[in-house]
Parts: structure tokens; C-alpha cells; sequence
């Protein structure tokens, strides 16, 4: 750890989405899991920010003596960095094997690629990253009551510091995460990596220049045929692990994740970033996993419009400031940030890391193995499984998952069922393993926590005067602004737009829990489909058979299907849920069976899965009735339009099992990629561009359909029993 010049206490309480591919979730079942070595005991190790103890570490005018985590005997500049980059034999080849000796050609070539660079690199400036520290003070004082840090995890961080490139891996949930990166890392001494930033913040005035002088580096989409790009931006990302003393930090899920659940992570720019360690260029790259968790998100009813076709509007700095102003009289509740575990990449390849291989040419002339590849993977699924056991689930979590539980079943909450219903909620959680808020409160402070949360939610759920009963808070959307030119999916009518809305912006608040309950909830619903028992083995070829389907949505990995299955099952065993019977010497002969009198805690775990057994339900009845009939190759474009068509007729009827939330994009997306996993569609690329989908095998979807039809049924909810609290009327 080095230094170069260029600053406690316990949490209080608030009293007050390119298309995933299913087989990155395939892993190999020789893919190294690190859950073992993850340490921390929940909220007991956060201190915020922004209390008045910590007012010196957000002074925008202290001496910033700044520690790198990895000190070379150079400190590489920006500028040096583009040097490298255009000196590299990589480069150099390519001028030569596209100008030869021409000079004038070399000297063309030579200013194009400096002109990319220009677009590309990024920049380092004190007294810029200073002033947008101060406004963000400003900003962070008027909208949040905590910006909360594992400061224990940090502190272990900064002593892993010194002996390798550091790696920052953050969750993406908002636009604001590598901002408040940069934000924490600047407040506690360390310094602010390279950021892999999009595009869209480069073409905003004045905003991609000053995030570039804050460590930002821009990356395209996507280079299509444009080798020289790939070649130039890959020999950055060398050069950054290589020279670089700084780190770099990218999303590993590629964007931001609408739906507030985690995405298939994306290996491009780990691939890239991973190289120089197989080739032996580094001795080695420290992985570090990042939790950020929104009470929530600045973004919120955005995603709700996007997951249901609107899109989003054009990133602009005149917007953004717009933006601004309107959220600074809103309050956003609590931001937890924890640095993670950081581990040896070297370490946990092991023996898949083999240089030799790479020792008969130069670097810059190969390509990483297919095996260095799905090791890569593995790592990727490994750090997203990773990021999501230390997302913090905050108190609205739990409200929104026992309301929709209670309104399913046609029932009220008043707010002593709501206390009741987040103490269960948060027991069980907690036995998962997840860290809540409401964690370790007694008495009145549950209450006192339900009511600070509704307090920031109240756009969402409110309380009455009269009777304390939580109810859906009555909002005004205006869709006659939307561009229906511009739809990604079905014109929606207002009537369904008007329903769809808060339920949708209910469900962003559920989807953080089903990392934990997912699992457990296809257990009992397999139960639930097989009593009086079921064969212990039998229950977990069911169980797998649904991860497959919702391997993509869930982000549910190969490799970790036993371990899932078994930690699953004993927690239901645990909460009194399930109990097993006989089997002698095999638990796989085992009978299995919810215990009589649980049911009601049983359909609390099955809620979570309900939207989601509804969606893919009605995307398959889609493929079936509509495009199975045509048997003609299909864009994704039309399949999502028609199946939102569709799932709106259905909701205007009151179909038994369709939920507003049938119409999420991003949902009906998954399903059809992950039947093309499943060998059910056919999926081929176009000679003009893009992709098409046939039904390959029709049996197949036949029989999804049929098995989730017979699982939705068993399930005793109406998912339309609360539709007159949103609407006012009938539909």
C-alpha cells in the first residue's frame, strides 16, 4: 500500500436489463465457489457518511493524500497512457499491416488512432473531481438520510492493497453507482480507478468531459466490424491492468438493471481485462465484488416505463440538471455500499491458469482458450452470486413483499398486520442468510422503521387516517406525452397503463428477495403439486428443471444447484415448512411433505414466484397459439409485442393466471432466450442484420406450457383482487 499527496459509530436507525446468454449460467460443476470465504456480520459494520462525524472525509477541500492500491515505480499519467497504447506492438502491427511503409499512410493512420484514443481515454483532474464532490454534498444532504459503508470490509480492502491491479466490480442499479464509487473512494483517501462508462454520458455537453477528468473511459456499445476499435480499446484495457496504478472499475452486468434484480453478467470487458493475467503480463488481479443497495432508486418510475416499452428519453445535460432539480424535493431514503470480499483471481483459477501456453507467441498476437473463456465465466457468475448476499434489503422490501402476499389472497393489511408480516418476513431472510433493516429491532422500532419507509415510499404505498390500512397511493400518469411511434413493445391502452403502473413499481420493490426465496419457493411449489409426499430425488428433478427455466431471470448457475437445493431445503426444514421421512441410507429416498398447518407460511414463499410463473405462461400460450400457427421465422421485436397485446387482453378479461406484471419486456425477453437454451426455439442471424426465432421443437413448448399451467393453478391467489385501489374501478 502507498501514499502520495495530490482524512464511529453504529447504524442508527431512521426513526422517520446485447441479450444474455442462457449458457453463462451453465458453469462448469468444477467452477470454484467463494461463499465460504465471505465474512461480515450485517449492519453492525456500517457507519454513514454523511453524519456529522464524518464531515471531515466529505471536506472537497482537504489535502487529498491519496493511496493507490497498487504502486508502481512510475506513476503512469492519462496522457502516457494514450503513449503506451499507440507504442504497443499491437498497434504498431496493425499500422504497418494496413499503411506498410508509406509514411504519409502511417502518419494518417497514427492521427486516427490518437483520434480514437481521444474518445476513449480518460483524463485526471483534482479540482474537477473537487466541484462535483461539493454538489454532490449538496445533492446527497437534501435527497438521503444515510449513505451507510462497510467500513470493516474497506479497511480490509485498503491491507489487501500493494501487491496487484485492483479490480472493482460494482452491482448496477442506478446511473448514479460509479458517481457514488468515485464519492466513497474520495472521501476515504483512495484513489478513483478508470471507469468504464457508456456512450451516452460522452455525447452530453459538458458532462462527459467533466466525468472523464474524474477517471471515466469511453466505451461503444458495440464495434461491429470496426477491427481497428476493438484493436485500440483492447490494447487500452491491457494497458490500464498492466501499466495502470489506479484499478479499474466496469459493471459486470453490462447495464443497469431495470427491474432492480440482478442480470447474466457480461465477460466482454473482463475477458479483456483478464488477458495480460493468462499471459502472464501481471502477476496477478485482486477481484473486488461491490454491493450497492437503494432504498430507492433515483431511476424508479423510469424502469417501470421502460420494463413496459417506453423508452427511456435521450441522456442530455440540460435534461439531467432538469432532472435534478425535480428530485432534490423528494426524499430517497438510505444508500448501503459495501466493498466485498476481495479475492486472488490467480487463486481462484488454479490450475486453468496455464501461461505456458501462451509463451510460444507474442501476447498481443493471441486469443484467450475457449476453457480461459468459460473460466472467465465462471468467475463472472461467482461475483455476481457474491455482490447479491450483501445487497442490504431495506425495510420496503419487505412491506412490498407482504402486501402483495396479503392482497393475492384478497385480504387487507392494516399496519399491525404489517409490523407482524415484516417481523416473519425479515426471521425468515435472516435464516437465508440476507441482511434486512430490520435485522436485530425490538419492540416499537420495527414500527418506527415501517413507518420511516413508507414515509419515502409514499408515491407507492400510504396508510389511511382511518383505519391505519395500507393502501395504493392514488398517483396521476400522464400517458398522452408517451411516443407511440417509439414503443418497444404493444400500444398499451390507458386503462391497462393505468393498473400496470404501481404494480409494477410494487414488484421493483419484491425482485431484490428473490435471490433468497427463489429456490426455496420452487420447493414448496413442488411440494404443493405433488402431496401427500413426494420422492426426495423426484422433488429435485422438478426443482432443476424449473432453474432451467428461470435460469436467465433469476440468475441461477449450473454449479450451484446442489448447494442451492440443499441450503434451500434444510432452511424450510428450519422454519418448520418441510419434513422428510425414511430413506435409510440415501436422503434421495427420502419422502417429502409440508407440514399440515404451514400452508399460509408455505404461500408467502409462492407469491414471490407467482408474476413470474404467470409471464412465462402466457409467453409460451403466445408461441404457441400465435406463432406456432404460422410457423414462420419471428423477430423478438414482434414476440414481445405480441405477447404485451395479448397479456392485456387477457388482463381486460380477468383471466385467472395473468398479473399486470405479464407485461414486463424484460421478463418476456428472458423467456424466449432461455427457451432458446432449452432447445424449444431455434434461434439464427439474419444476412441483413440482427436475429430470428422458429419453433424448432414445438413439443417442448407444449410441455413447459402444460407444466407451468398445472403450477400456476395450484398456486391460491387473484392477482387482480386489489385492481379498483389503482383504478378506482373495474377494468
Amino acid at each position: 500500500m502507498a501514499s502520495r499527496d495530490t482524512a464511529a459509530s453504529r447504524v442508527p436507525r431512521k426513526p422517520v436489463v446485447d441479450k444474455p446468454d442462457a449458457e453463462s449460467n451453465r458453469c462448469t460443476n468444477s467452477s470454484r465457489s467463494l461463499e465460504g470465504t465471505v465474512t461480515g456480520t450485517g449492519l453492525s459494520e456500517y457507519r454513514n457518511l454523511l453524519g456529522a462525524e464524518y464531515r471531515e472525509h466529505r471536506d472537497m477541500t482537504k489535502r487529498y493524500k491519496v493511496t493507490v492500491p497498487f504502486a508502481k515505480d512510475v506513476s503512469v499519467t492519462p496522457e502516457m497512457l494514450k503513449k503506451l497504447v499507440l507504442g504497443s506492438q499491437r498497434i504498431q502491427q496493425m499500422i504497418d499491416e494496413q499503411t506498410g511503409i508509406d509514411p504519409k499512410q502511417r502518419a494518417w493512420l497514427a492521427k486516427k488512432i490518437r483520434d480514437m484514443l481521444e474518445e476513449i481515454a480518460l483524463a485526471q483532474s483534482l479540482p474537477v473531481i473537487r466541484t462535483l464532490g461539493t454538489l454532490l454534498n449538496g445533492i446527497f444532504d437534501r435527497i438521503y438520510s444515510g449513505l451507510y459503508v462497510n467500513e470493516v470490509k474497506l479497511k480490509q480492502l485498503q491491507a489487501q492493497f500493494g501487491k496487484q491491479t485492483v479490480l472493482y466490480l460494482p452491482s448496477h442499479r442506478s446511473y448514479g453507482d460509479f458517481i457514488l464509487m468515485s464519492y466513497v473512494l474520495f472521501c476515504y483517501n483512495i484513489a478513483i480507478p478508470g471507469i468504464a462508462a457508456g456512450m451516452d454520458f460522452h455525447s452530453m455537453a459538458g458532462m462527459g468531459d467533466a466525468l472523464r477528468k474524474t477517471g471515466a473511459f469511453y466505451m461503444r456499445r458495440s464495434y461491429g466490424n470496426d477491427r481497428r476499435y476493438w484493436y485500440i480499446f483492447r490494447e487500452y484495457m491491457r494497458q490500464l491492468i498492466v501499466a495502470y496504478e489506479r484499478g479499474i472499475e466496469f459493471f459486470i452486468e453490462g447495464t443497469r438493471s431495470r427491474s432492480n434484480k440482478a442480470l447474466t453478467p457480461k465477460i466482454g470487458l473482463l475477458s479483456m481485462a483478464l488477458e495480460p493475467l493468462f499471459m502472464g503480463e501481471v502477476p496477478d488481479v485482486l477481484i473486488v465484488p461491490v454491493s450497492v443497495s437503494y432504498d430507492r432508486p433515483l431511476e424508479e418510475q423510469l424502469f417501470v416505463y421502460e420494463l413496459l416499452g417506453v423508452p427511456k428519453p435521450k441522456e442530455t445535460t440540460l435534461g439531467m440538471l432538469r432532472g435534478i432539480g425535480q428530485l432534490m424535493s423528494e426524499n430517497f431514503g438510505t444508500i448501503y455500499l459495501e466493498f466485498g470480499d476481495a479475492f486472488s483471481a490467480k487463486e481462484y483459477f488454479g490450475g486453468k491458469l496455464n501461461r505456458s501456453q501462451h509463451s510460444v507467441a507474442p501476447s498481443f498476437a493471441q486469443i484467450l482458450s475457449k476453457q480461459e473463456r468459460d473460466a472467465i465465466q465462471n468467475l463472472a457468475n461467482e461475483v455476481v452470486h457474491l455482490q447479491q448476499r450483501r445487497m442490504v434489503l431495506t425495510t420496503f422490501h419487505l412491506v412490498a413483499l407482504y402486501y402483495n402476499f396479503r392482497k393475492y389472497q384478497g385480504q387487507s393489511i392494516t399496519l399491525a398486520h404489517l409490523i407482524n408480516g415484516v417481523r416473519q418476513l425479515g426471521a425468515l431472510l435472516a435464516d437465508l442468510g440476507a441482511i434486512t433493516e430490520v435485522e436485530q429491532l425490538e419492540g416499537h422500532a420495527v414500527e418506527k422503521q415501517i413507518l420511516a419507509s413508507l414515509d419515502v415510499h409514499r408515491n407507492i404505498l400510504q396508510l389511511t387516517a382511518s383505519d391505519r390500512t395500507l393502501v395504493i397511493a392514488k398517483t396521476h400518469h400522464d400517458f398522452s406525452q408517451v411516443d407511440k411511434r417509439k414503443l418497444k413493445g404493444h400500444n398499451l391502452s390507458d386503462a391497462v397503463m393505468k393498473l400496470s403502473v404501481p404494480i409494477f413499481s410494487l414488484q421493483l420493490y419484491c425482485n431484490p428477495c428473490l435471490h433468497w426465496l427463489a429456490v426455496p419457493a420452487m420447493i414448496l411449489l413442488v411440494a404443493t403439486g405433488t402431496a401427500p409426499s413426494v420422492n426426495r430425488g423426484t422433488l429435485r428433478r422438478a426443482v432443476r428443471q424449473l432453474r432451467e427455466l428461470y435460469c436467465l431471470e433469476f440468475v441461477l448457475c449450473a454449479n450451484r444447484e446442489e448447494q442451492d437445493f440443499r441450503a434451500a431445503f434444510e432452511h424450510l426444514e428450519r422454519q418448520g415448512l418441510l419434513q422428510a421421512n425414511g430413506g435409510g441410507s440415501s436422503d434421495s429416498d427420502q419422502r417429502v411433505s409440508i407440514v399440515p398447518g404451514k400452508e399460509e407460511t408455505a404461500a408467502i414463499y409462492l407469491s414471490v414466484l407467482g408474476p413470474f410463473l404467470c409471464t412465462y405462461l402466457q409467453a409460451t400460450s403466445v408461441l404457441l397459439e400465435r406463432f406456432g400457427k404460422q410457423r414462420q421465422p419471428f423477430t423478438e421485436k414482434d414476440y414481445l409485442a405480441e405477447v404485451q397485446q395479448y397479456v392485456e387482453q387477457v388482463l381486460l378479461r380477468q383471466d385467472r393466471n395473468v398479473h399486470p406484471y405479464c407485461l414486463s419486456l424484460d421478463s418476456i425477453s428472458l423467456a424466449l432466450h432461455s427457451l432458446v437454451a432449452l432447445g424449444g426455439i431455434t434461434k439464427s442471424k439474419r444476412d441483413e442484420g440482427g436475429y430470428v426465432y422458429d419453433l424448432s421443437t414445438m413439443a417442448t413448448i407444449e410441455e413447459i406450457n402444460r407444466q407451468l399451467r398445472v403450477y400456476s393453478e395450484l398456486l391460491p391467489f387473484q392477482y387482480l383482487t386489489f385492481q379498483s385501489a389503482v383504478t378506482g374501478s373495474k377494468l
